[in-house]
């Protein structure tokens, strides 16, 4: 049996930027890069070279847009604490990234 968790966060940004910035995976300061496998219902589904995979949602919000970041198909509950710290240092780097521009 698989094991996904979840986080969720706001970007107070227009909802096109913040999804081209996840969406150019290329740009991110981490070292695992996922692949986009696809783009559909304002999802962006990323798949990762361990066979794991994050659907990232997007809400709009009063002046903000709320991010739900799922990351599923995980072999056990330890794989969970690395992966959140991933997921942290992604969105602070999506973050930095929006506020700079």
């Amino acid at each position: 049996m698989s094991v996904a968790f979840k986080i969720d966060t706001e970007f107070e940004v227009e909802l096109a930027r913040l999804f081209t910035v996840l969406n150019d995976v290329s740009s991110w300061a981490v070292f695992e890069k996922p692949r986009v496998m696809s783009t559909k219902n304002g999802q962006l589904t990323l798949a990762f070279d361990d066979r794991t995979r994050a659907i990232l949602s997007f809400e709009l919000v009063e002046g903000a847009v709320k991010l739900r970041v799922v990351h599923e198909l995980l072999k056990d509950a330890s794989e969970i604490k690395p992966r959140e710290q991933y997921w942290f240092e992604v969105l602070a780097g999506v973050r930095r990234r929006l506020e700079a521009a």
